[in-house]
C-alpha cells in the first residue's frame, strides 16, 4: 500500500476532525430538538422554523409559526402537569383504597400503633361501664349495705371501686390488643368492611362503615364481643350478659365529604385512563415544541411543581382537620395517626412523581449548551469512544452491529423512555427507587447502544 504524503496525511486528519465535529453537532442537535444540515461544505443549524424571525429558507412570518408552537406546546404541557396529579390521586383511590389487599395492607398499622390501641381501649372500656351499668349497680349495693346497718361512708368507695374496675378492664383490654389475636381481628374486620371504605367514598351504608352526610362511622362491635369473651376468661362473667350490639365509632366528621365523595365517583372513573392520557400529553406538547429539550425541561419542572403543590396541600389540609377535630372525636392523636396511616400511599406517590420529573429536569440540563452540561458530554463522549474503541478489536462484528443499530438509533431510544414510562405507570405503587432503577436501566441500555453505533466511526477513524 501506498504511503500517504505529508499534505495528503494532513487533509485526511482534517476530514476526520471535521467528521467527528459534526457527529458531535448531530448529537447536540437532536438533544434540543434542531436540525443540522450541510450547506457548501459548512454545517449549518436550522433551529426549528423562524429563527430571527424568518425560517430556515428566510421566509417572513414563519416566526409567527414558531411562536404558535410554543404557544400550543405551553397549553398542552401545562394540561399534561395537572393531569399527572390528578392521575396520581385517582390511582390512589382506584389502586389502593377500592383494592380489598392492597386496601387490609394500608390500615393494617393502625391494628399496632399504641396510639390506636390506647383509643380504642379507652372506646371499649365505655361500653363495656354503660353496658353493664357498673356504677348504678354499685350505688344500689352500697344503699342496700347502708340500709342493712353499714356506715354511710360505705358509699364514698364506691367512686374509687367502679374506677379501679374500669382501670382493670381498661389494661385488661389493653393486654388483649397486644396479642396475635386482635391483630387478626383487626385485619379480618377491615377486609370485611373494605367494602364499606368504597361506601365512604361513594355515599351509603356498607357491613362495618357507614358513610352518610358529613360522617363516616366504623362498627366496633366485633372488637366488642372479643373483649368480652377475654374479660370471661378472666373471672368478670357479668359482662357476659352484655348482648352484642353496634358500636359506631365516627373516624371522619367534615362538611366536605359530599364534594369528597362527588370527586371521588369521578376520579374512580377516570383512574383508567388518566395517566396514559397525561402521559400521551406530555409526549404530544414536547413533539410539537419548536426546541424538544426545552420542551422537556418547562414540561418536567411544571409536573413537578403541580405534585410539590399537591403534596402541600394535603399537608395543610390534614393539619387543618386535626386541629379543628369537632368534640365527637375523643381522641385527636388517633385521629392525626389514621389520617396520616391512609394518605401515605397517596404522599408517597407524589413524591415518586417529584422525583421522576427531577430526573427528566437533570436529562435536559446535561443535553442543553451549558458549561457544565458541555464538559459533562465531552467526558462522557470520551468514555463511550474508548469503550466502543474497546468493543470493536472484538471483531468486525461489533461494527455490523453498530451499523444496523445506527439506523434505527432514534426510533430505539424514543420505545425505551416510553416503555420504561408504560412500565412505572403500570407497576403497582412504583416508588422512588423503582424511578431511580428504571432510569439506571435505561440510561446503562442507551449507553451501550450509543457504544455499538461509535464503532463504526471508530473503525473509520481507525482506517
Amino acid at each position: 500500500m501506498t504511503e500517504l504524503s505529508g499534505d495528503e496525511r494532513a487533509a485526511l486528519e482534517r476530514l476526520r476532525r471535521e467528521s467527528a465535529a459534526y457527529h458531535d453537532a448531530q448529537i447536540q442537535a437532536q438533544a434540543e430538538g434542531r436540525d443540522v444540515s450541510v450547506h457548501n461544505g459548512h454545517s449549518g443549524e436550522r433551529n426549528g422554523p423562524g429563527g430571527n424571525g424568518r425560517g430556515g429558507n428566510g421566509r417572513p412570518g414563519d416566526g409567527w409559526t414558531r411562536g404558535g408552537r410554543w404557544v400550543a406546546a405551553v397549553v398542552v404541557l401545562v394540561v399534561a402537569g395537572v393531569a399527572g396529579s390528578l392521575a396520581v390521586v385517582s390511582v390512589y383511590l382506584r389502586g389502593v383504597v377500592l383494592n380489598t389487599d392492597t386496601y387490609v395492607q394500608t390500615v393494617a398499622p393502625l391494628g399496632t400503633d399504641p396510639t390506636v390501641r390506647t383509643a380504642v381501649a379507652a372506646r371499649l372500656t365505655d361500653e363495656i361501664m354503660t353496658r353493664t351499668d357498673l356504677q348504678g349497680l354499685t350505688n344500689e349495693l352500697a344503699d342496700k349495705l347502708v340500709a342493712a346497718g353499714a356506715p354511710d361512708r360505705i358509699t364514698d368507695l364506691v367512686g374509687p371501686l367502679v374506677g379501679g374496675i374500669s382501670s382493670f378492664m381498661n389494661s385488661k383490654i389493653n393486654e388483649l390488643m397486644a396479642t396475635q389475636q386482635f391483630e387478626d381481628a383487626w385485619l379480618a374486620i377491615n377486609r370485611a368492611g373494605h367494602q364499606g371504605l368504597v361506601t365512604a367514598l361513594v355515599g351509603g351504608k356498607g357491613q362495618v362503615v357507614t358513610s352518610e352526610g358529613y360522617t363516616v362511622t366504623i362498627d366496633l362491635g366485633a372488637l366488642l364481643s372479643l373483649a368480652k369473651q377475654q374479660l370471661v376468661q378472666q373471672g368478670f362473667t357479668i359482662v357476659g350478659k352484655i348482648p352484642d350490639v353496634s358500636i359506631p365509632y365516627t373516624l371522619v366528621d367534615s362538611p366536605e365529604l359530599p364534594k369528597i365523595r362527588t370527586y371521588a365517583k369521578l376520579l374512580d372513573a377516570i383512574g383508567t385512563w388518566l395517566p396514559w392520557a397525561a402521559l400521551a400529553l406530555f409526549g404530544f406538547g414536547i413533539l410539537i415544541a419548536p426546541n424538544r429539550r426545552r420542551g422537556i425541561l418547562f414540561g418536567a419542572l411544571l409536573m413537578g411543581v403541580v405534585a410539590a403543590l399537591a403534596l402541600a396541600g394535603i399537608t395543610f389540609a390534614r393539619t387543618y382537620y386535626v386541629d379543628n377535630l369537632p368534640p365527637e372525636v375523643k381522641s385527636p392523636d388517633a385521629a392525626s395517626v389514621v389520617i396520616t396511616t391512609v394518605l401515605r400511599y397517596l404522599v408517597a406517590s407524589l413524591q415518586t412523581l417529584v422525583v421522576a420529573m427531577l430526573v427528566l429536569v437533570v436529562g435536559a440540563f446535561l443535553a442543553g449548551p451549558g458549561s457544565v452540561a458541555f464538559w459533562f458530554r465531552k467526558g462522557l463522549n470520551w468514555v463511550l469512544d474508548g469503550l466502543a474503541w474497546l468493543l470493536r478489536r472484538t471483531g468486525v462484528w461489533a461494527a455490523k452491529t453498530g451499523h444496523a443499530f445506527a439506523v434505527a438509533l432514534r426510533p430505539l431510544r424514543i420505545v425505551l423512555v416510553l416503555a420504561a414510562a408504560a412500565l412505572l405507570i403500570a407497576a403497582n405503587r412504583p416508588g422512588i427507587p423503582a424511578v431511580l432503577w428504571t432510569t439506571f436501566a435505561v440510561v446503562m441500555v442507551l449507553a451501550l447502544l450509543e457504544v455499538f453505533v461509535r464503532t463504526e466511526r471508530v473503525a473509520v477513524r481507525a482506517g
